[in-house]
C-alpha cells in the first residue's frame, strides 16, 4: 500500500483561510434593524405590562354573582374583610375575611384596556376556620379559574371560565393606623377616661391607635383614637374618642362605645361636619352599620343599615392589628 506525505505548507494554507473567514465575519456589520427590532420588543412588552390599569390597585369584594340560579348573588358579611391588594411587582396580597392569602398575578389588556385577560398564579392562604357564614374557602377554591377582567362604572369584574360567575369588587380607600407616640392625645384621653388609672388597671395598660381628618372642614385634623385593652374593650369592640383641637389643646366631641374598625367617612356633610359611619357587632348588637350626623354639638346616631353594602366614603381606622400593634397608654396616677 502507498503511503502519500502530508505537505507542511497546505496546512498552514488551511490554517491561514480559517483565520482569515473568521475575522471576516467578526468584523462585518450588523444588521442594526435587528437590535432595534429586539428593543422595540422588549420595550413594548414592558410598555404592556405598566399600561394595564389594574397595576397597584386595592379592591374589596362586594358579591359573586353565580350563573346558576339555585346559588344566586352572594354577598359577604362585612366587605371591608375580603381585600385584594394587586401590586406593581406582580404579587398579590389578599384579605379573606379570618385567612391572609398571597401569591402572583398577571393580565393583559385588551386593545380597549378597560378588558381583557386575567389570572392568579398559585395562591398561598392561612387555615384558620372562620366564624360562618365565610366566602374565603370559596374564594380560594375558585380564584385559579378566574380568566377576564372588565372595569365598568368604578368597579372591577373577575369572571370565572366557562360562565362559572363574576366577583365583582370596588375600589379599597383607606388611610393608614398611626401607632407612633403622641403625648398630647395620651394626657387628652386620660382626661376623657378620668377613672382609668393606675390603682384601677394595675399592670394591665391599655394601648391606642389613632387616625387623623379633617372633618369640618376647618383646615386642622381631628383625631380619632382607639382604644385597646380590657379597660375599653367588651365583646361588642372597643371604645373609639373623637377629639378636635382648639386654643386648649384636644377637646372631646365623641366618645364611641363598642365599636369596630374600620369607620367610614361620608362625603356627606351635616352642621358643616362629614357623616360617620361606624361598624357594630358581637354583644348582643346585630351586624350592621350605624351612620352618625354633627348637630351642632356632637355626633348623634342618624340611621342603621345591614352589612349587605358597604356606605360611600374614605376608609380611616383602617387595617390589621393586634393589641401589641397599639401604643401603650399610661394610666392617670
Amino acid at each position: 500500500m502507498k503511503r502519500y506525505r502530508r505537505n507542511p505548507l497546505f496546512f498552514l494554507l488551511l490554517i491561514f483561510m480559517v483565520s482569515a473567514a473568521t475575522a471576516i465575519f467578526a468584523c462585518s456589520p450588523r444588521n442594526p434593524g435587528n437590535d432595534r427590532v429586539d428593543e422595540e420588543v422588549t420595550a413594548d412588552e414592558a410598555a404592556g405590562k405598566s399600561a394595564s390599569p389594574l397595576v397597584d390597585t386595592q379592591w374589596r369584594l362586594v358579591e359573586f354573582q353565580s350563573m346558576d340560579d339555585a346559588q344566586g348573588t352572594l354577598r359577604p358579611d362585612d366587605p371591608t374583610l375580603y381585600v385584594m391588594r394587586l401590586k406593581e411587582d406582580g404579587t398579590v396580597d389578599m384579605r379573606l375575611n379570618c385567612n391572609q392569602a398571597g401569591g402572583t398575578w398577571t393580565s393583559e389588556p385588551a386593545e380597549d384596556p378597560s378588558s381583557g385577560s386575567f389570572g392568579f398564579g398559585p395562591l398561598v392562604a392561612t387555615q384558620v376556620e372562620c366564624p360562618p357564614p365565610s366566602m374565603d374557602q370559596q374564594v380560594l377554591k375558585q380564584a385559579p379559574y378566574i380568566s377576564s377582567y372588565l372595569l365598568k362604572d368604578g368597579m372591577l369584574y373577575l369572571s370565572l371560565m366557562a360562565d362559572g360567575g363574576i366577583y365583582a369588587w370596588e375600589p379599597h380607600v383607606e388611610q393608614p393606623l398611626l401607632v407612633d407616640p403622641d403625648p398630647a392625645i395620651e394626657q387628652a384621653v386620660r382626661h376623657a377616661a378620668p377613672d382609668y388609672r393606675r390603682d384601677i388597671v394595675r399592670q394591665e395598660m391599655a394601648r391606642y391607635l389613632y387616625g387623623r381628618v379633617d372633618l369640618d372642614g376647618d383646615g386642622k385634623e381631628e383625631v380619632l383614637v382607639y382604644l385597646l385593652g380590657s379597660f375599653f374593650c367588651g365583646s361588642g369592640g372597643c371604645t373609639m374618642m373623637l377629639f378636635t383641637e382648639d386654643e386648649n389643646g384636644h377637646r372631646l366631641v365623641n366618645n364611641f362605645p363598642i365599636t369596630r374598625t374600620p369607620v367610614i367617612v361620608s362625603p356627606n356633610r351635616t352642621e358643616g361636619w362629614n357623616d360617620l359611619w361606624r361598624v357594630e357587632y358581637g354583644g348582643g348588637a346585630s351586624p350592621g352599620y350605624v351612620r352618625h350626623a354633627f348637630d351642632g354639638t356632637k355626633y348623634v346616631e342618624r340611621e342603621r343599615t345591614t352589612m349587605e353594602r358597604v356606605p360611600e366614603g374614605k376608609l380611616f381606622m383602617s387595617g390589621d392589628f393586634t393589641f401589641e400593634t397599639g401604643t401603650p397608654l399610661e394610666p392617670r396616677e
